[in-house]
């Protein structure tokens, strides 16, 4: 996608509506393109929180808090960074007889040892880094918007947020098969079919 202004006019186009001006930013357009700019952080945050995008990851060592409300099980304190959506993992720590690694305290996130490292899903606004599919999809959560906020049309909301999860879980799906294309493979299943095991 090569700009937020081509994804709002896909999402338009999709509502039969007018396109903005490529040229123009939308805030100086109209009322449709000031409705585009305020709909999109939200629509993009919930499209990628959706899902772990691979272009999205993001990892970072986390320092640590001082001064915070004591906890037994999570004494540990750090702040979740500025871009942060949806953590996924802390590298290196585990949970513990069935207690999750770390939980979510407002902006902080609590863990039982020091020394964490984040790897979470991070908000990418830069549209030249949005996979096609991803960019799709997107697309159809704006149309669902647009269409209540400028259509006031339920029924086309509907169509569009049903062809948004769509499009959220073929893009999934691609984004999974890309990550890792080959599958690991047990020695016993390579042996079985004649491959050398090392």
């Amino acid at each position: 996608m090569q700009s937020t202004v081509h994804l709002f006019n896909t999402a338009l186009a999709r509502l039969g509506g007018d396109q903005l001006d490529l040229n123009i930013s939308p805030q100086e357009q109209n009322t449709v393109g000031r409705i585009c700019e305020n709909l999109f952080p939200h629509v993009l945050d919930m499209t990628l929180a959706a899902h772990p995008w691979a272009f999205a990851i993001s990892r970072v060592p986390l320092a640590t808090l001082a001064a915070q409300e004591p906890n037994p099980v999570y004494p540990f304190a750090f702040e979740l960074p500025a871009d942060c959506l949806k953590p996924i993992r802390l590298d290196g720590i585990a949970g513990v007889n069935r207690a999750p690694a770390f939980v979510i305290e407002g902006n902080t996130i609590r863990t039982g040892r020091d020394g964490a490292t984040l790897v979470y899903v991070a908000r990418i606004s830069d549209p030249k880094l949005w996979p096609p599919h991803f960019a799709d999809a997107l697309a159809w959560g704006m149309a669902g918007e647009l269409a209540s906020a400028i259509n006031n049309d339920p029924q086309k909301q509907q169509w569009c947020y049903q062809n948004h999860r769509i499009a959220i879980a073929d893009a999934a799906a691609i984004d999974l098969g890309n990550q890792n294309p080959v599958g690991n493979r047990s020695g016993w299943t390579a042996a079985r079919f004649g491959e050398e095991v090392f």
